[in-house]
């Protein structure tokens, strides 16, 4: 045999060598999982309405359900009252009293005033008379007290006007504010409650579980609706020990799945610093190993729909040229 058929025959018999080997063993075991966000409501009420069904998209803002708000109405109503009227003891304290208190108060001091006047008038008059002797000192000592009962009814008056015309102490009015900035903490509080009965898709994703229906009470926190963002959907994959060296954070993988007429491309965001026993759904008797550690990628977002939750796949580096 000349040279050139020995060549030949290698090349065959290295091509038929390559043939048989295990190809799998260069990919590792997963499945696709998803991280869902679970909606709920605040408190234990009863389910009014459903707006959506299990299965269908929905875009961010979108409504899904409602929940009977009479509570929440009550609640709203009662906070609005209680907000108007902490409001207007406020400015009832910084304006002083009301005008038609304050002229009972001036009413009151004009008539001392006039009985002061006449006092005095009547002392002046009387006072030539004691000077003779005309009058008695008891007489005149009655008059001269009268006079500085009705000057002292004046002065009070005119104080007690003074006073009233006044907003109230500081420490009051602050202590009011403070009740006015809660009353409107409470009122704020009763519109988020009420917004918060119907519930809204906070992303735009894909309805994956109504878990209530309506008619129904579910405790409050419990979840109403799942929902799962293309964002949110991850591979995750188990690599064993003599492989982790060739993968880290930022690595790109080719994930292989059932029914994908191509891989889909993806990128390792986590991988697991522990090691674990490998899981029964990912053991076969082509990967052995008993001791792997758990990574995720997450698949390119125009791709990560074409996966399905828990559907198992497999996982493949992509080798820089």
């Amino acid at each position: 045999m000349n040279l050139t058929g020995k060549a030949v025959l290698i090349i065959i018999f290295s091509l038929l060598c390559s043939g048989c080997r295990d190809t799998s063993s260069d990919a590792f075991s997963g499945y696709a999982n998803g991280e869902f966000i679970y909606l709920s409501y605040h408190a234990s009420e009863k389910i009014e309405k459903v707006l959506v069904n299990k299965g269908a998209w929905v875009e961010k803002g979108q409504p899904l359900a409602t929940m009977e708000s009479f509570n929440a109405d009550n609640a709203l109503r009662i906070a609005e009252k209680n907000y108007m009227a902490e409001r207007a003891l406020l400015q009832d304290l910084r304006s002083g009293d009301r005008d038609k208190e304050l002229d009972v108060v001036r009413a009151q001091l004009t008539r001392a005033r006039a009985a002061a006047k006449l006092a005095k008038r009547q002392l002046e008059r009387n006072q030539p008379l004691y000077t003779k002797h005309v009058i008695s000192a008891t007489e005149w000592e009655g008059m001269e007290a009268d006079y500085a009962q009705k000057i002292a009814q004046v002065n009070e008056l005119s104080h007690q006007l003074s006073a009233k015309a006044l907003p109230a102490r500081q420490e009051r009015i602050n202590n009011q504010s403070a009740r006015v900035a809660s009353a409107r903490l409470q009122l704020d509080k009763a519109r988020w409650d009420l917004q918060q009965s119907q519930i809204v898709a906070p992303e735009s994703a894909l309805v994956y579980d109504v878990i209530y229906r309506p008619g129904e009470r579910p405790a409050a926190g419990k979840p109403i609706i799942s929902l799962l963002p293309p964002e949110n959907i991850k591979v995750r994959f188990f690599v064993p020990e003599k492989d982790l060296g060739a993968l880290h954070v930022g690595s790109r993988i080719d994930i292989l799945c059932d029914g994908c007429a191509e891989p889909i491309a993806g990128t390792v965001h986590y991988l697991s610093p522990q090691a674990e026993y490998s899981p029964p759904v990912i053991y076969s008797t082509k990967r052995r190993e008993k001791l792997v550690f758990m990574a995720e990628a997450r698949p390119e977002l125009v791709q990560a729909q074409r996966m399905k939750i828990g559907q198992p796949v497999q996982v493949r580096l992509v080798h820089d040229e």
